[in-house]
């Protein structure tokens, strides 16, 4: 539990003070621990933020995983409304995991750059290949070329409503997923015409 505490604390600090600023004090005043406690858990404050990270952004991963799971079979504009909104709804109930996230992808700390780079690499490449995969089973007919431009679309807009979370309210967030929606949807019928 603690260590559960300490890795939330972390995230949070990291939300809001960055990598620099989020200090081992800092963690232990949020949890209520002396400092070196901390240190039972993580041999120094590199350790601890790849732990943290790492959960966050399994979390992530996870969540993404479970939704592409609960939608494969379905129509593929079905598949993109799921995806597209899932995604939303996480980072709009995951607030400090998000700014975190956010604030790390923009400016990375040296000391964990590779292991963010890996993850991603990981990420993208599962998330890719799980659109292709139900992509060129949903629509059969369009070529291996014009199934992956689609996928890479898709991918495209999912990033960019990623990166509105904090600039946009709900409502206004809920209107640019409907618009990302038309955009497939005109892709999708676009395909059609090509056959």
């Amino acid at each position: 539990m603690t260590k559960e505490k300490i890795l939330a604390a972390a995230i949070n600090q990291y939300s809001l003070h960055n990598y620099h600023g989020a200090t081992m004090q800092k963690i232990a005043k949020e949890v209520g621990i002396k400092p070196a406690s901390i240190y039972f858990f993580y041999k120094n404050k590199e350790d601890l933020f790849v732990a943290a990270f790492e959960q966050l952004l399994e979390d992530h991963f996870t969540t993404i995983q479970k939704i592409m799971n609960g939608v494969r079979g379905r129509p593929l504009l079905d598949v993109f409304q799921h995806l597209f909104n899932g995604a939303v709804e996480y980072h709009i109930h995951h607030e400090n995991e998000t700014n975190a996230y956010i604030s790390l992808i923009n400016s990375p700390p040296q000391e964990i750059k590779h292991f963010l780079h890996e993850h991603m690499a990981r990420f993208d490449d599962w998330l890719f290949e799980s659109l292709l995969d139900i992509t060129q089973i949903d629509q059969p007919h369009i070529t291996e070329e014009q199934a992956v431009v689609l996928t890479k679309q898709a991918v495209l807009l999912m990033d960019g409503l990623f990166w509105e979370i904090n600039l946009y309210d709900k409502n206004t967030l809920r209107d640019q997923i409907k618009l990302a929606l038309d955009i497939m949807k005109i892709l999708l019928e676009g395909l059609k015409h090509e056959k």
